[in-house]
């Protein structure tokens, strides 16, 4: 309780005058009285300490015993509160009881009608029935009808601490708040705690200072009556405003503080309890309905998030990669997050969906990303209002939420949203000289803020990390049994040669001895035994080709073609130019990039390919006085067809037909480092994912690689974007 002063070992406060309050111990001591509740000669120093029957009996006249019976049965109750009715001096009065431990409130007014029409509850019902799920504007509307004032508007505190007026009633038909922000000030902590602790808050007389409250503990808590005077900020702000009169009910959704329902009127309006409670229950049956609307949406939202984790589990499942799967889902993923914009940064490959930043932000982006948070998720409604100084071009977006994939900085998702403008109305308390509080009001447009990620899409983002790893896990395993699999089928080669070794002696000792005998005698052998040693010859011959065919066969069964997926290739030749330039120490070699096209192929095999041609373009470039390796794709009859140029040595004509054969090298290649194993290998790669290589060459002038990779089908339309 906020005490103003203490006299007399008496601590003193304010309350509103609309009605009285004492405040009793368990044992019905008076330990608190407001200044109307002083009667006759008594003095707050003749009851304060007494017993209430003893010294307050006569407050309530020929009701004293209803009041005394009501109070003795309530302190052992289970109930928290309690009302009745009753009169003094032919005047009705209200009377409640509320605990509040270890103290009793015993509070009451005058009634101010004696009962509602029943025009007015009908039409309430009437309105309440036609109350849409999500029509706050009607409910506004009921309540405004119910207690004739000017002004009804509905006030959503959000998370960031800002309000925002959802809907409006006013009786010449004008908004006023609807659509405005107010700030954080508006509702600082102890404003929360105000009108929480309540069903509603009630200020029949702004203007009026109020009365006195004196107690003899401090513990007492003013807040548990509904005499508590409203917060400062407030109070200043209504007067500011030109309200005389306000009423403020809580709205709560799934047990938690969503918001207000504020009426406010320029003239002083008493409302009647009965009034106020109609309106309390119009106003949580209007809530009920919201909350209902709420998880209806929410188990709508839950299916639509379950069909759409089926449908990404299924992608991950059939696509070898994980990033293949989410580009294909890009759209989805933006939905489920309203999102206005994502981007997937893996490895150094950029894909766009919607409203996302270019390529050279997004760099710099992840940059920033990397240095400044390692956590899994990072979420940021002000990213461009806190981070703007950090980026050389102004970011197209203000609210920033990532998803980091894997243990490593090298695999992102991030969505984006764009600037929610708004206006806010600012507030400050000011001191004057004459230690009165004076408010300030302005109104600001709010830049560079988005709409806060909620918890739901949080969450739809945790259980995408949850899917993704799982995914990972799930294809971690399948490359253990591939692993040992193909340590399974090395084992086997191992024992294929041994078995070559060993089996291909025989009939290679034949035909070595044959030669080696009809090269000592070639005169003075018989044509039977000339006869007979062709026929071992053809015999041996027969074996060796049995043999390599068996070998062949078994070989055949157990390779198998190599899985496709689209792959996007930009960012992969790039490095693996940059790399091998250093490598080689190259630096003059100059890279000409064109069109740089996905494929459809296995990563580790594109890797290889790519490497093997583009060392042999550095390499047997290397010596021109400007060297040059132009790289160019483009689409070509259901291929992507890729061409590696270089300026470099050439390769001889008459070897050109000879060039894929193993530790085959070209004779003008001098002390230039190889091993011929190069080119066979990429021909076996792209043999094996369904495509060809043709290669163009002329000495001096430089030769040029064509690759032509077969299109499974439509790439997805983000790879090609980019």
């Amino acid at each position: 309780m906020n005490h103003t002063y203490q006299s007399n070992s008496q601590l003193v406060n304010k309350l509103q005058s609309f009605g009285s309050l004492v405040v009793l111990n368990r044992d019905f001591i008076v330990v608190g009285i407001s200044e109307s509740a002083l009667y006759a000669n008594f003095s707050k120093e003749s009851i304060l300490g007494t017993n209430f029957f003893h010294s307050v009996s006569d407050l309530f006249g020929e009701s004293y015993m209803k009041v005394k019976n009501a109070l003795t049965g309530f302190i052992d109750s289970q109930q928290s509160s309690h009302n009745l009715t009753i009169k003094v001096n032919k005047e009705r009065i209200y009377v409640k009881l509320r605990k509040h431990d270890p103290f009793i409130y015993l509070e009451w007014e005058r009634q101010h009608k004696k009962n509602i029409a029943a025009k007015k509850i009908n039409e309430l019902n009437f309105l309440l029935d036609s109350i849409q799920p999500n029509n706050w504007d009607l409910v506004c509307a009921a309540v405004s009808k119910l207690l004739n004032y000017d002004r009804v508007f509905v006030l959503h505190i959000q998370e960031t601490g800002y309000s925002t007026v959802v809907a409006e009633h006013t009786v010449n038909g004008k908004s006023h708040f609807k659509g405005k922000e107010f700030s954080k000030d508006f509702m600082p902590e102890q404003a929360l705690e105000y009108y929480k602790s309540y069903s509603y808050r009630y200020a029949p007389h702004i203007e009026i200072e109020g009365q006195e409250f004196y107690s003899t503990d401090d513990s007492i808590d003013s807040l548990s009556s509904l005499l508590s005077p409203l917060p400062e900020l407030h109070r200043l702000f209504l007067k500011k405003i030109g309200v005389q009169s306000a009423l403020f009910f809580r709205i709560c959704i799934d047990e938690d503080f969503w918001g207000l329902v504020v009426a406010q009127n320029k003239e002083k309006c008493l409302v009647d309890l009965q009034q106020r409670k109609l309106c309390t229950f119009a106003i949580q049956a209007a809530a009920s309905k919201y909350e209902s609307y709420i998880k209806q949406n929410l188990l709508e939202r839950t299916e639509l998030l379950k069909n759409a984790e089926e449908e990404l589990k299924r992608s991950l499942a059939e696509n070898k990669m994980v990033n293949c799967a989410l580009i294909q889902h890009m759209d989805i993923l933006t939905q489920l997050v309203h999102a206005d914009g994502l981007a997937i940064f893996n490895h150094g490959d950029i894909f766009n969906y919607g409203h996302a930043p270019n390529k050279t932000q997004f760099y710099e982006i992840i940059q920033f990303l990397q240095n400044h948070t390692d956590k899994a998720v990072f979420k940021d409604y002000n990213f461009r209002l806190n981070h703007q100084d950090k980026f050389n071009d102004k970011l197209g977006f203000a609210g920033l939420m990532y998803l980091k994939v894997g243990l490593e900085s090298d695999y992102y998702i991030v969505w984006f949203r764009i600037e929610n403008r708004s206006q806010v109305m600012q507030m400050m308390l000011q001191n004057t000289e004459r230690e009165n509080k004076r408010l300030k009001i302005w109104e600001d447009i709010r830049y560079d803020v988005a709409k806060p990620w909620n918890d739901a899409e949080i969450n739809f983002v945790l259980r995408l990390n949850q899917i993704i790893k799982e995914s990972i896990f799930a294809k971690l395993k399948e490359r253990q049994l591939l692993n040992e699999e193909l340590l399974s089928l090395n084992n086997e080669l191992e024992m294929f040669t041994h078995t070559l070794s060993h089996d291909l002696k025989n009939p290679l000792s034949i035909l070595k001895m044959g030669i080696q005998f009809l090269q000592q005698h070639p005169d003075n052998i018989d044509l039977t035994k000339i006869n007979r040693w062709y026929q071992n010859f053809n015999r041996s011959v027969t074996n060796i080709e049995d043999i390599i065919n068996n070998m062949v066969q078994i070989s055949q069964h157990r390779s198998s073609i190599l899985d496709k997926e689209p792959i996007s290739m930009a960012y992969t030749i790039q490095r693996i130019f940059q790399e091998n330039s250093m490598l080689y120490n190259v630096n003059n070699c100059q890279p000409c990039f064109g069109t740089l096209l996905p494929i459809w192929g296995e990563k580790s095999a594109a890797y290889q390919i790519f490497s093997n041609l583009i060392i042999n373009a550095i390499k047997y470039s290397a010596q021109s006085d400007r060297p040059i390796v132009t790289i160019d794709s483009c689409h070509e009859n259901d291929h992507t067809h890729y061409q590696i140029q270089d300026n470099g040595i050439g390769i001889p004509s008459e070897q050109l037909p000879h060039i894929y054969e193993m530790f085959t090298r070209a004779n003008n290649v001098g002390s230039i480092p190889g091993t011929g194993i190069g080119l066979s290998l990429v021909k076996r790669i792209m043999e094996r994912l369904g495509g060809t290589i043709e290669i163009e060459s002329e000495v001096g002038q430089g030769t040029t690689v064509h690759l032509y990779f077969p299109i499974v089908e439509p790439f997805p339309e983000q790879m090609l974007v980019n």
